[in-house]
């Protein structure tokens, strides 16, 4: 029996652990002749053993589609044949024609008399690998062309380290010279106004000490003694196993032009209201000077173009972070190497990060979406307390009437908890001699009667959450201006004027309203009427893990996305799901085949499409024409909030596996209620 007949029979004895093997294994003479190969290998090509053993290994159908590849493989096995190791990416193809990267290496095998008797060829597919690092570098260059447009520096807050990494436009917005992107807080501060760099340092440290966003509005002095104002805005970025915050993301940009439009607006209407009396006929023209000007502010709080960037930049966003997040997933469930696991895992945390990064983005063009839940009020005020008397020092003297079977709500919990923290801000400044501050809750059955006299009301069941001070208070004139944006008494660099119209937001946004009552001299009362939730709170869904996923029973899904590579991606996770899939790049495409009686159980749309017709506007048609098939709509922007259609499944991008298998699940299910 020849040395080679040997080597084949020790090979089929462990046939059943080699094969085991996921990737790509084989066995070759020293002159490249191959000699076996595992059946991960032979499946990438599509053929059987007897169809390779004797080649030369370069001349199979594996090395084929790459001439570079070919060569590199020709000189290992030269090298390889006097002893050498080799070890390279190379390009190979599959049985469909499709290129494949692949991590290969080449190991002699020599025995007890230095002979090199056989070489070990093996290989690990890290074509998602390759791509998903492409995908991941492209949208984090389309996230950085997004901040130069809008001339927004950014800045990250490293605690451990304790120090700030800022990008070239933070020293222009600045005015400091660059000399590191690495600096200290204090050094930051060296060129914010002197009246104003106390405040910054407070509301920076009381965002890091209680995981709360931070946003201020501050001026800083360049060193040609001009004054420019900035906003900073940031938000928690990552935390400890002990749920310690460990850094704080943001940006800031100018706003100086809009500063002075204000100032400019408050002068004139100082000057309207003392030139009234004896200047009646002066009356017009003074009013066409304050409109042109209030115009011009209001033209400047659209936030520099900041809205319009982030709406577009979003959705392409959004897509991009989806495939790549599902190509890492499906690489992961496709490889036992603890090492490219690692490797994937670390992909999938940037993943979650482009992900949060993007939702601040929406945050700051004011596209956020609330996430309501059923809301214990009184626990939430409990919880806030310390905080608050943190906040309201001292010489303001904080009580809480909460009563005891307070109905619950449906309501953002992080808005709810901003909503109370400015109105106690509010009343804290209208008593700078100190004083009581009073937050009462209670629960509000409204007859007919009394419903037909509050137009806001849209039920007859609320809870009231009041917050009552003992300030100064505020006359007619401001009370009817108070929840207007922007408009604040405060002196200059004191307030924003977003406190009460952010609350108005949110009570508006929750199908609740505002209702304010005011004396001067005796103080003000703030009321926030929510809507009684219409069942009590139950525990928080949690996500299926990727080892427990809820599997479709082969059920026809008609996929609608008109990004090719997210298209892609999804089919082939909806196909590991267990479903089939048919696709369509535009409504129009998918009403073709829903026309054609394709036995769809569901339409998994996005809702941005080209074409002229949303995916909404493929749910509404649906709706009508196919009884019997569901529909789940998905977008990576805040298209849910613009329109809504009842009993439709909405799930936002980008999504895990896990996530998607749930939302796939509960959509199926409702089509098959009864």
């Amino acid at each position: 029996m020849s040395s080679s007949d040997e080597n084949r029979l020790g090979i089929v004895k462990h046939r059943d652990i080699y094969d085991l093997v996921q990737g790509f294994i084989g066995l070759l003479s020293p002159d490249g002749t191959v000699l076996d190969a595992n059946k991960s290998a032979l499946d990438l090509i599509g053929v059987q053993l007897d169809d390779v053993v004797g080649l030369k290994f370069w001349t199979t159908p594996w090395w084929r589609v790459c001439q570079k590849s070919r060569l590199a493989l020709k000189d290992a096995i030269r090298r390889g044949a006097s002893g050498q190791p080799s070890h390279f990416e190379a390009r190979v193809g599959d049985k469909n024609g499709e290129i494949v990267d692949i991590n290969f290496s080449l190991t002699p095998i020599i025995n007890k008399a230095g002979v090199v008797v056989s070489l070990v060829p093996e290989g690990h597919d890290i074509t998602a690998r390759k791509q998903a690092k492409t995908a991941l570098q492209e949208s984090e260059a389309r996230l950085h062309l997004a901040y130069d447009a809008a001339e927004m520096g950014t800045w990250d807050w490293d605690f451990a380290e304790d120090y700030l990494h800022w990008s070239d436009r933070q020293f222009e917005l600045f005015g400091m010279p660059k000399k590191s992107r690495h600096l200290r807080l204090e050094d930051a501060l060296t060129t914010v106004h002197p009246d104003d760099r106390e405040r910054v340092k407070t509301a920076v440290a009381m965002s890091a000490e209680n995981d709360l966003p931070f946003r201020e509005e501050f001026r800083v002095v360049h060193n040609t003694g001009e004054v420019r104002w900035l906003v900073g805005q940031g938000n928690i970025l990552h935390h400890s196993e002990s749920g310690r915050p460990k850094s704080l993301i943001g940006v800031n940009y100018d706003i100086t032009e809009r500063k002075r439009l204000e100032i400019k607006l408050a002068q004139s209407n100082s000057e309207l209201e003392a030139r009234v009396a004896d200047r009646s006929r002066a009356l017009e023209e003074e009013m066409r000077e304050r409109q042109k000007v209030e115009g011009a502010l209001a033209h400047s709080q659209r936030f520099e173009l900041i809205g319009q960037l982030a709406g577009g930049v979003a959705h392409d966003f959004n897509n991009f972070l989806a495939v790549i997040g599902g190509n890492l997933e499906l690489a992961a469930m496709r490889t036992a190497d603890k090492r490219i696991v690692e490797l994937i895992n670390e992909a999938m945390e940037a993943v979650e990060a482009g992900a949060s990064l993007n939702r601040r983005l929406l945050s700051f063009a004011r596209e956020h979406v609330l996430e309501p839940v059923a809301l214990a009020v009184n626990d939430r005020i409990t919880k806030t307390r310390p905080l608050l008397e943190r906040t309201l020092g001292a010489n303001i003297e904080l009580v809480t009437e909460l009563e005891p079977d307070l109905w619950q709500t449906t309501a953002d919990s992080g808005e709810f908890d901003s909503a109370i923290l400015n109105l106690a801000l509010n009343a804290r400044d209208a008593m700078a001699s100190g004083g009581k501050l009073r937050i009462s809750t209670r629960n509000l059955t409204l007859s007919d009667q009394d419903a037909k006299f509050i137009p806001d009301a849209h039920t007859h069941e609320y809870i009231e959450i009041s917050v009552s001070d003992t300030g100064v208070g505020m006359s007619a004139d401001v009370k009817e201006k108070a929840i207007t944006p922007y408009f604040t008494t405060k002196e200059e660099g004191k307030g924003s004027g977003l406190g009460l119209s952010s609350v108005y937001g949110f009570a508006a946004q929750s199908s609740g309203f505002v209702r304010i009552d005011s004396s001067q001299g005796i103080g003000t009362t703030v009321a926030i009427w929510l809507p009684r939730a219409s069942s009590p709170a139950t525990a928080s869904k949690v996500e299926t893990s990727v080892n427990n996923l809820p599997l479709g029973q082969r059920e026809l899904i008609l996929l609608v996305e008109d990004d090719d590579r997210l298209r892609r991606i999804t089919h082939k996770r909806l196909v590991e799901l267990g479903y089939e899939v048919i696709e369509a790049s535009t409504a129009a495409q998918a009403i073709g085949h829903l026309e054609g009686n394709a036995p769809v159980t569901l339409v998994f749309s996005d809702i941005k499409m080209p074409g002229g017709m949303s995916g909404y506007d493929l749910a509404r048609w649906v709706f009508e024409n196919r009884a019997g098939t569901g529909v789940l709509l998905t977008s990576g922007y805040n298209d849910f909030a613009k329109e809504g259609l009842q009993d439709v499944e909405l799930l936002a991008k980008p999504y895990t596996l896990p996530k998607l298998a749930d939302a796939l699940r509960d959509a199926v299910a409702q089509v098959n209620a009864p």
